[in-house]
């Protein structure tokens, strides 16, 4: 078997674009539902305009750009996420609601919060300033223009023919349904062919970078830490199944890197790793998830893309390819039956070998819609088995079983409180629907 070889640290001092993560939460998000496409970006680069062309301040605009590309980060369920394509909305006020109840749950976010909570009340004539006794940002009523614009928008298969038809359109709301004041700025902008060929642009990214109000704010450890918990938290409020996976595998990984001699640094970034390796099952149905039985080959191979997708978001963003790497490989295998890159044993790093182990140890100890959560002695058994087969690294597995009172009592704590983190979250949804 090839050598366990150390996990290179050029990264442990790189910080990371806040814009990078921004826009990689909300090519995320958007996995959810492939027919809504980049619509919170799109939603975004139109309110940002719109914004510049209201000299809106520096704080308003930054906040303006933070809302509008997490708009509908609230609308975690499908169901929710197609009922937007229509531009005549019903019952909208729910995603929106949630959108700001998990930004609250971010402190780097929680300002932005109320724009998010109220943009989708209508202006009529200025009664929206207010709604169920509460004020009502007025960037929330921008942001509600933005999202329908793009709505509009995003069917065309001739933008620049149909553009006029869709000015029409939002001329026709003006006072009714939108502040007049947003409108007449959006005609203003939209003026040019460029408006709208930039909402489909393959370089969609590029042009929101360059509106940016904080293309060059740098996050540290501490910070980067927390943002993979605020995605966590997205990914995880999915299913009351899976609910405090990422949280798991996250303590877990990071306790077996520190006692394998990992650094401080290292050992931090594999927690945020943990935190982020299920990235991509936000492409994922949900019924696959919940399944209370074995998924059919279609269903499988479909989850298997998971990892993938997992490693293609966070491989775009710069400083993070420790991370995208030991994030994306927890299904990869030393005897190269794992997926999605069918790596062998002197392809995957120590860190990859953590986070492999990690997940299988969390997911066994979790009770799942198919089964209850495995025994200790079951556990162990079951790694020795995959040790013993050559597809797990022996070391890892004898490090998290040499100090497993200690790991396990930390994984069982960490998930506790993600869990009653999330309930509180459930509750409220619950409530408001």
């Amino acid at each position: 078997m090839a050598v366990v070889h150390a996990d290179s640290s050029h990264h442990a001092t790189q910080s990371v674009r806040l814009f990078d993560m921004v826009a990689a939460l909300s090519t995320t998000l958007d996995l959810l539902d492939p027919q809504l496409g980049s619509h919170q970006k799109r939603t975004c680069l139109i309110a940002a305009q719109i914004g510049l062309a209201l000299q809106l301040s520096q704080a308003d605009y930054r906040s303006l750009f933070i809302a509008s590309i997490f708009h509908d980060i609230g609308a975690l369920a499908l169901h929710d996420r197609l009922s937007m394509l229509a531009f005549e909305e019903t019952a909208p006020h729910l995603h929106a609601q949630m959108g700001a109840q998990l930004l609250i749950r971010f402190e780097a976010f929680r300002p932005h919060a109320p724009l998010v909570a109220y943009h989708h009340v209508p202006w009529d004539h200025g009664k929206g300033s207010h709604f169920d006794g509460q004020p009502v940002p007025r960037l929330s009523h921008l942001i509600h223009l933005a999202d329908r614009i793009e709505v509009l928008a995003q069917t065309r298969a001739n933008i620049l023919a149909d553009s006029e038809e869709i000015r029409q359109r939002i001329c026709e709301k003006s006072g009714v349904v939108f502040d007049p004041e947003h409108v007449d700025a959006f005609l203003q902008v939209s003026r040019t062919e460029r408006f709208w060929l930039d909402l489909f642009s393959v370089n969609l990214d590029q042009i929101l970078k360059a509106l940016a109000p904080f293309e060059d704010i740098e996050l540290d450890l501490n910070q980067l830490m927390m943002f993979a918990r605020f995605f966590a938290l997205i990914i995880d409020s999915r299913s009351h199944f899976t609910a405090t996976h990422s949280a798991g595998v996250a303590i877990c990984a990071e306790t077996i890197a520190r006692h394998m001699g990992m650094s401080d640094i290292e050992a931090t970034r594999m927690r945020i790793a943990g935190y982020l390796h299920d990235t991509g099952k936000l492409a994922i149905p949900n019924e696959y998830i919940n399944r209370n039985g074995p998924l059919a080959r279609e269903e499988m191979a479909r989850m298997r893309a998971h990892s993938y997708i997992t490693h293609d978001i966070l491989s775009k963003i710069n400083g993070m390819a420790d991370i995208a790497e030991w994030a994306s490989h927890h299904h990869e295998r030393l005897d190269g039956s794992g997926y999605p890159f069918h790596k062998s044993a002197e392809h995957l790093s120590l860190g990859a070998r953590i986070m492999a182990v990690a997940d299988i140890y969390t997911a066994l100890i979790e009770d799942r819609p198919y089964r209850a959560g495995m025994a200790e002695t079951e556990v162990f058994a079951h790694l020795a088995s995959l040790v013993e087969a050559g597809q797990l690294e022996p070391t890892v597995v004898a490090t998290l079983q040499r100090h497993h009172d200690r790991i396990g009592q930390l994984c069982r704590e960490v998930q506790r409180q993600e869990g009653e983190e999330l309930n509180e979250f459930w509750r409220m949804a619950s409530a408001a629907a």
